[in-house]
């Protein structure tokens, strides 16, 4: 798993400096990003990725949360590869969330990819 999450991690660093695994830290500064997944073996000759993407931010107006969130969505039908997998991913949600804070705006997309490893 170390090595889906070094993957993922270094492409959402291309799209934004602050992106965070499962969660952020305190105090962290608006936008960012944070992101998890699992994977679940199929049986067959792939495994099953859902990635989860939740982009954050605390301005009254959502279009630079907006405007992350389609940067974030280069990852559709995007593959990411190294030597030992390969990962294709097909944006299957995009949800606005609401948060307990009122004046944090949420957006979460949903990826469902095939691993394929090698070797």
């Amino acid at each position: 798993m170390i090595n889906i999450r070094k993957l993922i991690h270094s492409y959402l660093k291309t799209i934004h400096p602050r992106v965070y695994f499962l969660k952020a830290p305190a105090k962290t500064t608006f936008p960012y990003i944070v992101y998890s997944f699992n994977v679940s073996d199929t049986g067959e000759w792939y495994k099953l990725i859902t990635l989860d993407i939740d982009g954050w931010d605390n301005k009254d107006d959502t279009t630079q949360l907006e405007t992350l969130m389609e940067q974030v969505n280069t990852l559709n039908k995007k593959v990411l590869s190294n030597d030992s997998m390969s990962m294709t991913f097909f944006l299957d949600r995009q949800i606005p969330l609401t948060d307990e804070e009122n004046d944090i705006s949420r957006h979460k997309y949903i990826y469902q990819a095939r691993l394929i490893e090698r070797g």
